[in-house]
């Protein structure tokens, strides 16, 4: 858009843009309130919307709010993660109403046009300059984005996030492939083994669309807890899978197990 474009104009017709990038464009400091000012009768016409405080949208715009990119103008830090980022990289089994985001900086959850955007502590071994974004891709929208592998790493971990074990199985369903060098990189840094158990066993689930077997699924194996793992919640009806020391829910589990491979 043109820089010269007046404001009212750039502000009803842009999807989404903050105070702060208001006032970088039109060069007026914090100190300067007209930018403000406008806003304030904006939002009174109708011809803006707030969703939160410094974070607005246009009602003239040509395009709808992209949903992705809230994250970002809600903490600057912030990274699409979890069922959210499996949603855009298009391997999500549907669409939620809520879009997860990493971010360092604690924040309340915001609701706008029926979907809320929840903000996720990092894990803390992501919490040091130098792995802060492992495994983070850029959009063309400068959107930041966890990439597949990690996201439904991330989603295993924390399956509520994922929108649990049966949605994340359908949606392993659609992957077109699965980097495993990749999921294995990223479950050497967070050191959990049950994590393996859980990914392992929904790969196999899929062995033949993702060319699950041989010499990769062995590495996997090779990483396993001593002890008992869960896929999901302790509960009646959990069954057995003695290849990935896992406890599963019944509707998942395999018709056979595979053995391990020597």
């Amino acid at each position: 858009m043109d820089v010269h474009v007046p404001f009212t104009q750039f502000a009803q017709s842009t999807p989404l843009f903050t105070l702060k990038e208001a006032r970088e464009r039109y060069a007026k400091d914090s100190h300067n309130r007209s930018i403000l000012n406008m806003l304030h009768r904006l939002k009174h016409q109708g011809r803006i919307r707030q969703l939160a405080n410094g974070v607005y949208a246009g009602t003239l715009a040509a395009v709808p709010l992209d949903r992705y990119r809230v994250p970002d103008a809600l903490r600057d830090d912030a990274v699409v993660g979890f069922h959210s980022a499996l949603e855009w990289h298009g391997v999500a089994n549907q669409v939620f109403q809520t879009v997860y985001y990493f971010s360092a900086r604690p924040r309340k959850d915001v609701v706008f046009d029926n979907v809320t955007y929840h903000r996720v502590a990092p894990p803390r071994v992501l919490n040091n300059p130098q792995q802060k974004l492992f495994q983070v891709t850029v959009g063309s929208d400068h959107t930041m984005v966890t990439e597949r592998e990690r996201s439904f790493v991330d989603c295993l971990m924390f399956p509520d996030y994922g929108g649990g074990v049966e949605e994340l199985d359908k949606s392993l369903a659609m992957f077109p492939s699965f980097d495993f060098d990749a999921a294995l990189e990223y479950l050497k840094l967070l050191r959990k083994p049950w994590l393996y158990s859980r990914l392992g066993f929904l790969l196999d689930r899929h062995a033949d669309g993702l060319f699950f077997r041989g010499k990769s699924r062995e590495k996997f194996l090779r990483h396993l807890p001593s002890g008992v793992a869960y896929l999901g919640t302790k509960r009646p009806g959990n069954r057995w899978v003695s290849a990935w020391k896992l406890m599963v829910p019944e509707t998942l589990t395999p018709p056979t197990e595979r053995p391990i491979q020597t």
